[in-house]
């Protein structure tokens, strides 16, 4: 019996390793959107084929349509066509609006159909936003979320009548600051009719179409998402993550004006987005299909409600194994306290010594922090070996052998140092101890990622009460299905922040590593950690080489750059910048250029190329000649009378698609008028507009604005800065432009032509 144990034991990293590798496969798998329906359907169904032939009318140029394009006002006629064919009564909401982060305004065009209902209100409203960046085509932002809506009212239109009416909300200018949502929600009077938003985007090409916020009281919203819905995806994690990030999307307008609802959106391939990879040939139809059965599902049951209560706050959890949890926030604590208490259950059964508990607990963390350190290590040494910050990487592989290479040499060292001082139970039993504290310290400051360590604590105190009736000799192997409830919390959630984060936010990934390294270390105890170390430091060190030497980027993972031009109408000097990284200016850290595009500019010497930013310095520069472009212009056409404000006109002479005018803090400028809105301002506090007044002005090209400037007091005159922006850059750039290609792509807003002058009102 003793040889049989010894035997089973000295198996048992094998078993962990072959599990492990079994169940993140069928995690991932649990993870793929669901297959497309053919456009040969019958009616009632959603069919992404029918939707994806939608997107290709819409999108047939593949080209941008940023608001305010000719293209974007042909693409608004076809979606108008596209709900002629639907035979849904629509008008459009043509006003100028800002956002409200930023003095950022646009006149735009909202689409809004209406299926009607058994009553006139509250609406049920699909949002989607059908402009694109400047570099992108924009079929998965935000192509794929309209076709479909589209598709999705065909569908609901033969089963309407419903209790509620129906909204298609199809808006303008989100990609300049939300101002299409901006405009709808606090102008359109049917805004105060809108009893739910789900709202759908795309931040990638490809990957499930998860619900990735929601409104806080969401009871009513996340069972109406999982009934009847075999593909329900998403983890309130995300709710916690959204709040920490600069990203936005239309759903934050509707959140301000306290309309409930959900927020989906997917990421997979999201080194595309914003690029002109973001194009219909590469997006995944089985990403609509998902977004489709997310729509019917949510609309279906939502449509039969009464909306007077969404009931209280829920915490959900999808994917797993393919499965959807949910539960009441409030429950957590209860959930956790039940699930120690079954923990030290189990404890006492298991005889284990609170001494021996004590040191497991503290050499948990010290396992975590080995894992963390290990592969920030890896991605440390090899940015300085290839010289470059890796993002999305051309090839995936080498990266990934990388990630659990470095990962797992963190892993074993954690493990080496705890089996010097405790038996494989005593570990266990200490990681379950420390996950337990670490739940509590996220339920009660993180609630919404609870049930991401929750769930596994719950199944996995169980697991370990009912070992004890296991046959000793089992209980080890028995106790691997601690694994199975702990892997889609750790391991599961690598994918997809790999594929929305890429390597560049690595320590994003690591820490749910290192997690799974805590839980997973006392089945490999038994390892001989020689030959371990060296051949995962030999997989490693190949991850490095091949890392190091291979191309970092491909045509469809490129690099991505931005040209910038600037041009100094008062001094006659231009510069050109090339910026290596998202940001669109400047950047203390930027990703390095690769050849050939190092070889345009320098590299090694910052310089002031900004006239209104003398201190700000950028990389990546070089002298340049005149554009010859006509200047814009600034019109004073009237003070008002009794009062401190004054009547301006800005006109772009060359179609610029952006104006701005910045205008410095001691002018005192209080707000400004366009349109029918009333934008109140103040001076920038970062960046190279630090200390200026900012008003965009965005979709221009060959219109003109007006602007109603109010001062606290304008008694002398005030001088500023003009500049109108154009993607099209100066002919003398064609050989530039030309080596920007291939293995680099513009990102964003992409290249962009800027003309300076300074002004006086």
């Amino acid at each position: 019996m003793y040889s049989d144990s010894m035997n089973i034991n000295k198996a048992l990293p094998v078993y962990a390793i072959i599990f492990t590798i079994l169940l993140f496969l069928l995690q991932h798998i649990s993870l793929f959107p669901p297959q497309a329906k053919s456009i040969d359907s019958p009616q009632e169904v959603f069919s992404a084929e029918r939707a994806y032939k939608t997107l290709k009318h819409l999108l047939q140029e593949n080209k941008p349509h940023p608001v305010g394009s000719d293209l974007n006002k042909v693409i608004k006629y076809r979606l108008i066509e596209e709900l002629e064919k639907l035979d849904i009564h629509y008008e459009v909401q043509k006003t100028w609006a800002c956002a409200s982060r930023y003095a950022a305004c646009a006149e735009v065009e909202n689409l809004i159909g209406i299926i009607p209902g058994k009553t006139k209100a509250p609406y049920l409203a699909l949002m989607a936003h059908y402009d694109s960046v400047p570099m992108a085509p924009g079929a998965g932002d935000d192509g794929a979320g309209v076709v479909a809506i589209l598709e999705a009212a065909r569908v609901l239109q033969l089963e309407a009548p419903f209790d509620h009416p129906i909204m298609l909300l199809l808006t303008d200018a989100e990609e300049s600051g939300l101002i299409g949502a901006e405009a709808f929600f606090n102008q359109h009077p049917l805004a105060k009719e809108v009893g739910v938003v789900l709202n759908i985007e795309g931040s990638g090409t490809a990957g499930g179409s998860m619900v990735f916020r929601t409104s806080d009281k969401n009871e009513l919203l996340i069972k109406s998402l999982s009934h009847d819905h075999d593909h329900a995806y998403g983890f309130s994690l995300a709710n916690e993550i959204f709040k920490r990030m600069p990203n936005d999307t239309d759903f934050s307008v509707a959140m301000r004006a306290n309309i409930p609802g959900m927020d989906f959106a997917f990421v997979g391939e999201r080194n595309h987005y914003h690029t002109p990879n973001d194009n219909v040939e590469n997006l995944d139809i089985r990403t609509i299909q998902h977004h489709g059965e997310n729509i019917l599902s949510a609309s279906r049951d939502l449509l039969s409600k009464d909306w007077n209560s969404m009931g209280e706050k829920y915490v959900y959890l999808g994917g797993t194994y393919g499965y959807w949890s949910q539960w009441k926030s409030s429950n957590s604590l209860i959930a956790l306290i039940l699930s120690t208490l079954v923990l030290i259950g189990a404890l006492v059964s298991s005889k284990i010594k609170l001494q021996r508990l004590s040191l497991g607990i503290v050499l948990s963390p010290i396992t975590l922090v080995t894992t963390i350190f290990s592969g920030f290590l890896g991605f440390y040494l090899l940015s300085i070996f290839s010289g470059n910050v890796i993002s999305w990487p051309g090839i995936d592989w080498p990266y990934r052998l990388l990630l659990i290479g470095s990962i797992s040499l963190g892993l074993l060292a954690g493990c080496a140092l705890s089996k010097r001082f405790l038996q494989e139970l005593e570990m266990i039993y200490g990681a379950w101890f420390f996950w337990t504290l670490l739940t509590l310290v996220v339920t009660l400051f993180l609630p919404d990622a609870a049930n991401l360590f929750i769930l596994p604590l719950v199944f996995g105190s169980l697991i370990l009460l009912i070992s004890n009736y296991v046959k000793e000799q089992y209980r080890l192997t028995f106790l691997l299905l601690t694994l199975v409830v702990a892997l889609p919390s750790t391991l599961g959630l690598i994918f997809s922040l790999e594929q929305s984060q890429g390597y560049k936010l690595v320590l994003a990934v690591l820490p749910f590593a290192g997690l799974y390294a805590i839980l997973i270390s006392p089945f490999l105890s038994s390892i001989n950690m020689k030959p371990a170390f060296s051949i995962v430091g030999g997989a490693t060190l190949i991850a490095l080489a091949a890392g190091s030497m291979l191309n970092l980027y491909s045509e469809m993972r490129p690099q991505h750059v931005n040209i910038h031009f600037y041009e100094n109408l008062d001094s006659k000097k231009s510069y050109v910048h090339l910026s290596g990284n998202y940001k669109n200016v400047a950047a203390s850290d930027p990703e390095p250029l690769i050849e050939p595009l190092a070889s345009y500019v320098d590299t090694e010497n910052t310089k002031a190329i900004a006239s209104y930013a003398p201190e700000y310095k950028f990389r990546y520069w070089a002298d340049s000649i005149s554009s010859e472009w006509k200047e814009p212009s600034l019109e004073v056409k009237e003070k008002i009378k009794d009062s401190d404000s004054i009547l301006v006109t800005l006109k772009s002479h060359r179609n610029a698609s952006r104006m701005i005018l910045l205008l410095p803090a001691a002018s005192k400028l209080k707000s400004f008028n366009i349109g029918s809105q009333v934008i109140s301002v103040s001076p920038s506090t970062r960046g190279a507009y630090k200390g200026y007044y900012l008003i965009y002005l965005n979709g221009m090209y060959d219109r003109s604005a007006d602007l109603i400037l109010n001062f606290e007091d304008y008694t002398k005159e005030v001088e500023g800065y003009l500049l109108d922006v154009s993607t099209k850059l100066p002919g003398d750039l064609d050989e530039l432009y030309k080596a920007r290609s291939g293995i680099f792509s513009p990102v964003h807003r992409g290249d962009q032509a800027i003309l300076i002058k300074k002004i006086k009102i």
